[in-house]
């Protein structure tokens, strides 16, 4: 293992405690999304089953960029990669929805760009950056 990747890997370790500590990309944000779409713009039997896998899906996020990074230690580029990319994928897309939904609700703070999940998302995506095949 490359010394870049030792560095990435411990970036992407840390930034899925930070995910799992903010829970940016799990169970909490898709709920609030959850309820925004169901109040505001449509509830029926489909949005809520998109729902219930979505939750599922973002409630791994922090555990799939950390298991990421243990993989890149392992040698496993790819699938490091790739779990990290799903990780923060979700992380990011739950990100960027809180904030609209914030902003349609009048609720948009500074504090929605400078939080330990918007880190940990940052460190994720320059974490997946870092690794490099050998």
């Amino acid at each position: 293992m490359t010394s870049q990747n030792s560095k990435a890997m411990i970036i992407a370790i840390a930034a899925g405690i930070l995910l799992l500590v903010a829970g940016v990309s799990g169970v909490a944000t898709w709920e609030t999304i959850k309820d925004f779409v169901t109040t505001h713009i449509m509830d029926n039997s489909i949005v809520q089953i998109v729902f219930v896998i979505l939750i599922f899906i973002a409630s791994l996020g922090g555990i799939a960029v950390i298991a990421g990074g243990l993989l890149i230690g392992k040698d496993k580029i790819g699938t490091g990669k790739l779990l990290i990319s799903l990780g923060t994928g979700l992380g990011l897309i739950g990100l960027i929805v809180s904030i609209v939904v914030a902003y349609m609700e009048k609720n948009l703070t500074i504090g929605s760009f400078f939080s330990i999940g918007a880190a940990g998302l940052i460190l994720s995506i320059v974490a997946r950056i870092m690794v490099k095949k050998e």
